[in-house]
């Protein structure tokens, strides 16, 4: 995988933004810490840390290779410096379940706790799981990405309220299964202002 240590090495980023990408790169999505593309043609997705967030590469390769390439979490293929190189998985996150309505049914919900339950019994502390961060596939499997924040101590509540909300209200007869971006972003910041009932 030498091509893409070289590919990798060419990506320039003003702060969080990829202001130069070999064409090679097909842009997936971002976060807080670092950008994922897809090596086009290929079945692989690099994730490259932004600077100064570099060193989540090698915590976040040890998480993935202690879960083991398990059913629950893309396979993880190898660590460098600054980037992972795992498996594509072709999917919607559930997020994109929220927008597209398509519904998120029991059977997904409880593959997630099956995930973490997993991620638990090897000594890890999910963290940090929500909608941007667990994935239907087209197979229709679940997938839980970004385990990077795995090995935090503190209690986080993220899954367990968004567990709750589906229960509470989603699971609702009358409540639709689509919304707008808007909406799901508003309530997110509600959310994060603690101006939810959750």
């Amino acid at each position: 995988m030498g091509n893409i240590k070289d590919l990798v090495g060419k990506v320039q980023f003003d702060g969080d933004r990829a202001i130069v990408v070999p064409q090679e790169f097909q842009w997936i999505g971002q976060g807080r810490s670092a950008v994922v593309y897809r090596l086009k043609g290929t079945a692989l997705a690099i994730k490259i840390f932004y600077p100064g967030y570099e060193d989540l590469a090698h915590i976040e390769g040890e998480v993935y290779e202690k879960l083991n390439n398990h059913e629950f979490f893309p396979a993880f293929y190898e660590q460098g410096e600054g980037y992972l190189t795992m498996q594509y998985v072709e999917g919607i996150t559930f997020y994109d379940c929220l927008v597209n309505g398509v519904a998120i049914t029991e059977e997904m919900v409880q593959r997630v706790d099956e995930a973490l339950e997993f991620a638990c019994r090897l000594g890890f502390n999910p963290s940090d799981t929500h909608l941007k961060n667990i994935l239907l596939t087209t197979d229709g499997e679940v997938k839980v990405i970004d385990v990077v924040r795995f090995t935090q101590e503190f209690d986080c509540p993220h899954w367990r309220d968004l567990k709750k909300a589906y229960e509470t209200f989603y699971q609702r007869r009358y409540v639709p299964k689509k919304f707008p971006r808007f909406f799901i972003e508003f309530i997110i910041r509600l959310y994060r202002k603690r101006l939810l009932p959750i």
